[in-house]
């Protein structure tokens, strides 16, 4: 298999795999470093172990956005985050569903990044708490 049929698979079966255990797990950084030496040796080298010659880009490179120059591989790591911001976006906006009442870890960074971009507005105070929330003028 070539360089782009790789860069393909990685993309879209190796990446696709561990975001169903991103959905709903907070994952340790081991495993996540242990999915992204997996990825990374494969794309290089089309096995299990790549040597040090083998990586042509630095890794954060590769993981950037087609359009900045990157192959489009997502970050684990930003990923986790981004499912974890939504499950509790989904709390807030939506007491109604049924996994609301389960307790899921969430990692630090993204509980502060939730609280960093959420602005509530006043209204029926149905999903404004007041010691909690930005509700005035964007802080507290």
């Amino acid at each position: 298999m070539n360089l782009a049929g790789r860069s393909a698979w990685v993309r879209f079966v190796l990446t696709a795999i561990p975001i169903y255990i991103l959905i709903a797990l907070n994952v340790p950084k081991w495993f996540l470093n242990a999915i992204d030496k997996l990825r990374r040796d494969f794309l290089w080298c089309g096995r299990k172990a790549a040597n040090g010659g083998c990586c042509l880009v630095s890794w954060e490179k590769v993981q950037r956005p087609i359009e900045l120059g990157g192959l489009g591989i997502l970050n684990l790591q930003y990923m986790s985050w981004a499912l974890q911001l939504r499950w509790l976006w989904y709390a807030r906006t939506d007491p109604s569903r049924p996994w609301t009442g389960l307790e899921i870890t969430i990692n630090s960074n993204a509980a502060a990044l939730f609280k960093i971009a959420l602005d509530s507005s006043v209204g029926n105070d149905a999903n404004t708490f007041f010691w909690t929330d930005k509700w005035f003028l964007g802080s507290l």
